[in-house]
């Protein structure tokens, strides 16, 4: 009887279970700097995105870096080769440390960059020379408006998606 008890609870649980709405996806970043996309139905995935064309994209560079013992200055620029006008664009990046700890997640911004034009925006991220980093990456700029795009029609990923990233050798930079 306490058997049949038992099994009759573990069964309605779980139908419960089965049965109440799905959570929300919820966006996150791991402690490598990827993003994972956490689904209602409990599963994740990584969140892959495809380096465009440079030819038709917002190409962004490491044009100097200053390696300040104690802190490292890192100067970017934004060339727009998209066709149209970049009103507002603010990457937001993670940088790691030597022992793989997320250190910081800083962001720039470019304002205004009319097609064929180039903008410079510098970061400074205090507490960490440049030897000191193992990886920054290009994690979101989901504040943007450019073209069509803007931040009441823009889908996930959409604004990451028109950067290209330029390989670089002054810093382990990805996207």
């Amino acid at each position: 009887m306490k058997r049949m008890t038992l099994l009759t609870l573990v069964l309605l649980a779980s139908q419960v279970y089965a049965q109440s709405p799905l959570e929300p996806d919820i966006k996150a970043v791991t402690s490598d700097g990827r993003q994972v996309l956490l689904k209602g139905d409990h599963t994740w995935e990584i969140i892959e995105f495809q380096e465009g064309n440079p030819s038709a994209s917002a190409v962004l560079s490491v044009t100097q870096v200053w390696d300040m013992e104690d802190a490292c200055k890192i100067q970017f620029r934004l060339q727009n080769n998209l066709g149209y006008r970049i009103s507002a664009l603010v990457p937001r990046f993670s940088v790691q440390n030597k022992e793989g700890v997320l250190y910081e997640s800083p962001s720039i911004s470019f304002n205004t960059v009319k097609p064929t034009k180039r903008e410079y925006a510098s970061v400074q991220i205090s507490g960490l020379g440049c030897k000191d980093i193992s990886q920054i990456k290009l994690v979101d700029a989901a504040r943007c408006r450019m073209g069509e795009i803007d931040q009441w029609n823009e889908k996930e990923g959409e604004c990451l998606s028109h950067i290209y990233l330029e390989p670089t050798t002054l810093l382990p930079l990805s996207k």
